[in-house]
């Protein structure tokens, strides 16, 4: 915290309640991003723009296949980049990494590509013999999937294809 202590969640309870977020598993990654799609007709269906939801995904390389396979089915995008601010007045899908979206809020999110090995990320810490580097890390992932998922205001949407992600 702010304070230099250690800040947690125990006994916290939000005023905000929304709908409990909708988990899917898909056996290729072509059949998720055609789940992807079929959300992404239904919120424009409902009246909503799309640049008020995000996709994000846990890497900044899985990020740009979703972002290339929905650009060839003729959804509009719009990459949130790190070196720069959101241009809010840009139409088009939010495409951004997990750890970019800290601080940004969407009406929908799709936490898309929640896959084994993907997150948590196997890389830094995970696979140490250390148990402390271990913990760490597994607690750094956890935190990068909570704030994905709390930067919607309305609905969350976590995919993933093959194995999914024991998280």
């Amino acid at each position: 915290d702010l304070d230099g202590g250690m800040d947690n969640q125990k006994g916290y309870k939000s005023l905000l309640h929304g709908i409990a977020p909708q988990i899917m598993n898909f056996g290729s990654f072509e059949v998720e991003v055609e789940y992807i799609i079929d959300r992404l007709k239904q919120i424009k269906a409902g009246g909503e723009l799309l640049r008020g939801t995000c996709l994000v995904a846990r890497t900044h390389s899985l990020l740009k296949q979703y972002e290339s396979d929905l650009k060839q089915k003729g959804i509009d995008t719009y990459f949130i980049r790190r070196s720069e601010p959101e241009d809010q007045t840009t139409p088009g899908l939010r495409m951004a990494t997990m750890h970019r979206v800290k601080g940004l809020e969407f009406d929908q999110m799709i936490i898309a590509g929640v896959n084994d090995g993907i997150v948590p990320y196997e890389g830094y810490g995970a696979g140490s013999s250390d148990p402390g580097v271990w913990r760490d890390s597994e607690i750094q992932e956890r935190v990068l999937l909570y704030v994905s998922a709390t930067r919607a205001k309305k609905e969350v949407f976590v995919t993933s294809f093959g194995e999914a992600s024991r998280f």
